[in-house]
């Protein structure tokens, strides 16, 4: 009979990394009304690297995709919805391929770029 008490190593690495995404992605949206463009991409950069560190690739191609949108000139508004596609995807990435194309598919509808 096994016991469940054991939990796994793998589930707990990505629910802390899950944990650090989202003060993260907090971090960002205090940061994004406040501070210069620069430092904002500097943190986003931060994000990606934490998400990639940890397979969770629909959240890096979000931090990417915002530190283009940074790049190029940049919208509250479309920053914000960034951030609410990245909560998201913290919460459901599994680093899944399948999943990953439905996430970006599902932000795509929702107008962000």
């Amino acid at each position: 009979m096994q016991h469940h008490s054991a939990s796994d190593p793998a589930q707990d690495r990505l629910k802390l990394a899950r944990q650090q995404l989202r003060m993260q992605a907090g971090h960002i949206r205090s940061l994004a009304r406040r501070v210069a463009r620069n430092d904002l991409q500097r943190e986003i950069g931060k994000m990606r690297h934490m998400a990639e560190a940890h397979s969770l690739p629909c959240v890096s191609d979000l931090a990417y995709g915002l530190e283009h949108l940074l790049a190029q000139g940049w919208s509250r508004t479309m920053a914000a919805q960034y951030l609410d596609a990245m909560d998201e995807a913290i919460a459901c990435d599994h680093g899944d391929g399948d999943m990953r194309a439905a996430v970006l598919a599902s932000i795509a509808v929702r107008g962000v770029r």
